[in-house]
């Protein structure tokens, strides 16, 4: 069976193109154009590898990647070379490419990115980082600002700060859980939703050893 692949980019003829390309390369091609179409398509196709644009209008398609309640295998796309960018990607086990791509090196980063997450048996396999939903309000430090932890995962975690001024955190920064473990965290998104603001964050290589047992005690 043909091996499916996900392009989410918001500009249609890039899309469209994609989509043939790879179709005529043989696999399976399905397109999505917002962040909330591509967030549907993952729950509903199961795809086996994702190219993903990191804008997608006023989203960040790295949501996509580290917020993903079944991660998939990814390549991360953008027209503007950014080394930044690059480490927060690959930090988040994706490959990095920029625009323009061209069609022969793309096919064969597909071919090597397949190669590396072979088909999933029939008794399925375990998520890079499973995620869990917080049934009450776990209070968290930013700097020295609350917030609030949505849901966690082994490698990263959705946070919400208040703030009733137009401003957002560093790229970096050092996150607390209220008598539990500080740890230096990566930005991946962000994004204002009343007077708070939303981040999905990535937890720095080094530390996820003791992360992982920190979220294994959180409900």
């Amino acid at each position: 069976m043909a091996r499916t692949i996900l392009v989410v980019e918001d500009d249609e003829a890039t899309r469209v193109g994609l989509l043939v390309l790879l179709a005529e390369a043989g696999y399976r091609s399905i397109g999505a154009g917002t962040l909330k179409q591509a967030t549907e398509l993952l729950a509903q196709q199961d795809p086996d590898l994702m190219i993903a644009d990191v804008r997608l209008g006023g989203d960040n398609g790295l949501q996509l990647v580290a917020m993903a309640t079944k991660p998939v295998p990814a390549i991360v796309t953008t027209a503007f070379a950014d080394p930044i960018l690059e480490a927060e990607a690959r930090q988040l086990g994706a490959d990095f490419m920029v625009k323009p791509l061209s069609p022969k090196a793309l096919l064969e980063r597909i071919e090597v990115k397949l190669a590396q997450t072979p088909k999933p048996s029939p008794v399925g396999t375990a998520r890079r980082w499973p995620r869990k939903q917080i049934s009450s309000i776990v209070p968290a430090l930013v700097g020295d600002s609350p917030a609030r932890i949505v849901d966690v995962g082994y490698g990263g975690v959705r946070l919400e700060v208040e703030s009733n001024r137009n401003v957002t955190l560093p790229a970096s920064f050092r996150l607390t859980l209220s008598g539990h473990l500080s740890v230096p965290v990566n930005v991946v998104w962000n994004r204002r939703s009343g007077d708070m603001w939303q981040y999905g964050v990535a937890v720095n290589e080094e530390h996820q050893p003791a992360w992982r047992e920190l979220v294994d005690t959180l409900s």
